[in-house]
């Protein structure tokens, strides 16, 4: 599928604001649970979450150069958090982004895309750190 493809189709499961704004936290806030818990195992001098990191930065390249770059710059702020919190806050920081994932589409009375077809949980957070581009763009423009 293409990046227009798959972001038509996810954001029609995420159409209500509410919902809209716990992905918005949710999913940044998985990713960094994702990363500290990741970062906690490693293979010689590299930790499993640049291993995930990177392997993710290819997908995201081959469906959308922008997107790939917002997420990698997203993906290095969120790794410098991420790998000094230990796999314990990881832990909370995930079960949290999660429990608002579920919150959201109970909102907008939705299951979440990713049941089915699991590359949604691929796309959320570039459709999401696009969204964040676009929102600060705007912001940047109106002042």
């Amino acid at each position: 599928m293409t990046k227009s493809e798959l972001f038509a189709e996810y954001g029609s499961y995420h159409r209500d604001p509410r919902n809209r704004l716990c992905h918005f936290i949710g999913i940044p806030t998985i990713v960094l649970g994702t990363i500290a818990m990741l970062a906690a195992v490693r293979i010689g001098p590299i930790d499993l979450a640049l291993l995930f990191l990177v392997a993710t930065l290819v997908y995201y390249a081959s469906i959308d150069l922008r997107g790939t770059l917002l997420s990698a710059v997203a993906f290095a702020v969120l790794y410098a958090l991420g790998a000094r919190l230990g796999w314990q806050i990881g832990l909370i920081a995930f079960v949290l982004g999660w429990v608002l994932q579920l919150v959201g589409h109970r909102l907008e009375g939705s299951k979440p895309k990713f049941l089915e077809n699991l590359i949604y949980l691929l796309v959320g957070p570039i459709y999401i750190f696009e969204e964040w581009f676009e929102r600060g763009r705007h912001r940047g423009h109106s002042a």
